[in-house]
């Protein structure tokens, strides 16, 4: 027994003799009586000796390949939630007596203000690329 085996047990010792267990258990190595033992046998061990004590009989835990984090989307925001919404007002608002060239004049508008927002955006993102 080395000198790290006497080293008093710390609560990440315990979470992660803990995890490692749940491990062997979802992979069917464990009974449920046996995992529940052992379960308790963490939670009362005093060093590090008494939680190895509980793998001796279990093949060593490879490390998990770290998970693909999956980014969420930059950029352009998806068209069609934006011209639903404006077919729904438009048609509420022609259902309620305003003329079609308010809708046209409105949707040409958004489109010149878009595309002058799109380029003063993308101009700013090219300048700090730039300064830093």
């Amino acid at each position: 027994m080395s000198n790290l085996d006497n080293l008093r047990v710390s609560e990440a010792d315990r979470e992660e003799a803990s995890a490692r267990l749940a491990e062997h258990y979802s992979t069917g190595r464990l009974t449920d009586d046996d995992y529940y033992e052992r379960l308790d046998a963490v939670w009362s061990a005093k060093v590090r000796a008494d939680l190895e004590m509980l793998f001796t009989d279990l093949p060593k835990s490879a490390p998990q390949p770290p998970q693909a984090v999956r980014r969420p989307r930059r950029g352009r925001p998806r068209a069609f939630p934006l011209v639903a919404c404006f077919l729904l007002v438009a048609i509420g608002l022609v259902v309620m007596g305003v003329p079609w060239w308010v809708f046209a004049a409105i949707a040409v508008g958004a489109l010149v203000f878009r595309k002058g927002h799109h380029h003063s955006h993308h101009h700013h993102q090219h300048f700090r690329r730039s300064v830093h």
